[in-house]
């Protein structure tokens, strides 16, 4: 059984407001992600800050796990959810609004029978937002949460973790700013992206 972990939390400054919410063709960006997880895995989890975690539209049938390592950015939902996993879990931030479903199958497909952690490498190295944890790694994660430096690439590194490459990297454009938000529609809208 695979599971998938939802990334919500974040407190969207640059965004300027909940980006959780913001829309690409009428569509939150945090059911759009939920959407695209819902159709290659069992069950959906996601993780939002304590002060997040209020349910959001579209996702009732996903579990809520409440990150508590305030201010450590991804890592605290990884682990968050790496506690409530049964194998592992399947990561996807909901600002990667152009990841397609067939990437995250692909992951899936090669996690059933990786030895380790499975993440989406491009050009500009790691993506660990579209990545497969299995539950091992928690103490790897837990590690990497306590040092100075709470990258989650570090914990793929540690893992010695198996790259998938990237076969479009606008699959990787990263919802930070409104600016990232217009160029992510466009690119759904010219590449019918859904």
């Amino acid at each position: 059984m695979i599971d998938a972990l939802l990334l919500v939390g974040g407190r969207s400054r640059r965004f300027g407001s909940d980006k959780r919410l913001a829309e690409i063709d009428g569509e939150e960006l945090a059911r759009r992600a939920y959407r695209k997880l819902a159709s290659v895995v069992d069950g959906v989890v996601y993780a939002a800050t304590g002060a997040r975690r209020e349910m959001l539209p579209g996702l009732e049938r996903a579990t809520l796990v409440v990150d508590e390592m305030h201010d450590r950015g991804p890592l605290g939902g990884i682990a968050a959810g790496l506690r409530r996993a049964r194998s592992g879990i399947l990561v996807l931030a909901c600002d990667l609004p152009l990841v397609r479903r067939t990437t995250l199958g692909r992951v899936v497909r090669v996690a059933k029978n990786a030895r380790s952690a499975v993440a989406l490498r491009g050009p500009n190295g790691w993506e660990p937002l579209v990545a497969w944890y299995p539950v091992s790694a928690l103490e790897t994660v837990r590690m990497v949460l306590k040092s100075s430096r709470p990258a989650p690439f570090l914990v793929l590194e540690k893992l010695g973790a198996q790259a998938l490459p990237v076969y479009d990297a606008d699959e990787l454009v990263n919802v930070n700013t409104p600016a990232d938000l217009e160029v992510a529609a466009n690119l759904a809208k010219s590449t019918g992206r859904a």
